[in-house]
């Protein structure tokens, strides 16, 4: 498949790793940096697999995660204050100064989304001069929540023994027919529903690929009924 995705508001390394820890219900002030280690270079390998262009600050994060794994591991001189230092204290502190930032550019965002909904007494309102939200189509979900999802129903796959060589042609433009025809037939369904449903490897991929197009194109729409619950995938009206 040759197939490139590229999304205009791609989350970064931090966003990365406040899902870790949100997800796994960690400690941020004691972030336990070799787990943090193996999860995002999976999550770094998930992305390349699929053919998401990675931006080079990704790279910088795993280069400053195992610099930092590095330095915990080595001996500590109680007899020098410098060693004495959490090697992770710089990483915390940008951790909770962006968190901080995105928690209140959230409660901006919703302020002007109510705000958006009143309208002066006797306005005429044109609903066809109204423009779209985008973020009405991943309401709630990240990118970070689909490639999840997708890792475990990739983990769950047998594995090749590469003993059967077989050419199955796959295109992300079938699976985007396969997807739309889904949604015509039961209007809603979970996104695990949706990927378990074809069962090849290549299918897969391919199938979430088709998902990401079609949220670029708007014609879907994501949510999620609780943070980190099932992902639930409908058409637009």
């Amino acid at each position: 498949m040759n197939y490139r995705v590229q999304l205009a508001n791609f989350e970064g390394p931090l966003d990365l790793l406040l899902f870790f820890i949100q997800r796994d219900k960690l400690n941020i002030y004691d972030i336990p940096i070799a787990i943090i280690i193996k999860e995002y270079s999976e999550y770094l390998d998930l992305m390349k697999l699929l053919n998401i262009r990675i931006a080079g600050e990704f790279i910088v994060m795993a280069a400053m995660l195992m610099q930092i794994k590095a330095k915990m591991l080595l001996p500590r001189e109680t007899s020098s204050e410098d060693q004495l230092e959490d090697p992770r204290t710089d990483l915390v502190n940008r951790l909770l100064e962006y968190k901080q930032f995105k928690d209140s550019a959230r409660a901006i965002w919703s302020c002007h989304e109510a705000h958006s909904q009143t309208w002066p007494r006797g306005m005429e309102i044109s609903y066809s001069e109204q423009k779209e939200n985008p973020s009405a189509y991943l309401k709630n979900v990240s990118l970070f929540d689909l490639l999840s999802v997708f890792k475990q129903v990739m983990d769950k796959l047998p594995k090749s023994t590469g003993l059967e060589i077989r050419h199955e042609p796959v295109n992300v433009e079938q699976q985007i027919g396969f997807i739309r025809e889904k949604l015509r037939q039961v209007r809603r369904l979970t996104f695990r529903e949706l990927v378990t449903a074809v069962r090849s490897r290549l299918k897969i991929i391919a199938t979430f690929l088709a998902v990401l197009e079609l949220l670029r194109s708007r014609e879907l729409k994501l949510q999620q009924d609780t943070p980190f619950g099932e992902i639930i995938l409908t058409g637009m009206e």
